[in-house]
């Protein structure tokens, strides 16, 4: 089971040796390539060979490949590496309106519950409208319940004057911590055979990972939760900050009544999804529960 999150920061050579990433710089490190899950390169002056690219693909390793500013900017992902890839295609093109409908109903009273608990965690305001809200949400959000919600979140978490458009320290970290959620549910995605592109909500031609940002949604509250207790408005988003925002999925939440890591619970879901559409029941659709932040450590 990979669980490592690794980021290269500064200048090195990536390579593979006998299914080991080797990470040359002054000295050398190597890491089985199995245990790893996700790969952030910040470092401007990386460089790696094909031949890793191409094992780390083979072991569905989210490659996350960031800009100057060390944001995420584009991500590397296997393709076809499901079994049945074309069955689960299929799938995804005769899906039913009324089926997308319902999965993303499901998505946002999940995304407005974990909301209300992230406020409730933090002994702030909001959590109980939040919870009415996600309580009214009718299929395909048709009163558009999710907007209302983040617009009133967002002031009770960061204050009345926040607005997501800002540059600050916490829109910075919220991006961070957001892509890096993304990547680990578009790996997931395609490990299942899905087409990212091809999303139940979201449906942009210019964005290959529609499927992502629709699924990615009740996991943004965890994220929020971590920046509030740990970044302030005016801060700049440091080495140490990113650093914790990748092992972020390494938290728990709770999912069918058990506690897992966030990268676990990811497949979980992406798992039941597959179910789901097999069986074209939208109530076997299983979605995470925030908890208070701490970590998941395996037995």
């Amino acid at each position: 089971m990979s669980f490592r999150s690794v980021i290269i920061s500064n200048s090195a050579n990536l390579s593979l040796r006998n299914s080991n990433l080797v990470i040359n710089n002054e000295d050398e490190f190597q890491i089985p390539i199995e245990d790893i899950s996700v790969l952030v390169i910040e470092g401007i002056s990386v460089r790696l060979t094909n031949r890793l690219l191409s094992k780390l693909s083979e072991n569905n390793v989210a490659t996350i490949i960031c800009d100057e500013t060390h944001l995420p900017s584009s991500i590397v992902l296997p393709l076809n590496t499901h079994y049945r890839s074309y069955k689960v295609l299929k799938q995804q093109l005769n899906q039913s309106q009324a089926f997308s409908k319902r999965i993303w109903q499901g998505i946002i009273k999940q995304k407005l519950c974990n909301q209300g608990k992230c406020l409730d965690i933090l002994s702030l305001n909001g959590g109980e409208f939040l919870g009415k809200l996600s309580s009214s949400v009718e299929s395909g959000d048709k009163g558009n319940k999710e907007a209302i919600g983040a617009k009133y979140y967002f002031k009770c978490l960061f204050g009345e004057n926040f607005t997501r458009d800002d540059e600050n320290g916490i829109n910075s970290a919220l991006n961070y911590g957001y892509a890096i959620i993304r990547s680990a549910v578009a790996r997931a995605l395609v490990m299942y055979g899905f087409n990212t592109a091809l999303g139940v909500n979201h449906c942009n031609e210019l964005n290959s990972f529609n499927l992502g940002d629709d699924f990615m949604e009740p996991f943004r509250p965890i994220v929020d939760l971590w920046v509030y207790n740990n970044v302030e408005y005016d801060d700049i988003l440091t080495k140490e900050h990113r650093i914790d925002l990748v092992d972020l999925i390494n938290y728990e939440c709770t999912i069918d009544g058990q506690n897992h890591s966030i990268l676990n619970a990811i497949d979980k879901m992406i798992s039941s999804y597959t179910t789901a559409c097999s069986k074209k029941d939208f109530r076997l659709l299983k979605l995470p529960l925030i908890k208070q932040l701490e970590y998941h450590y395996y037995e």
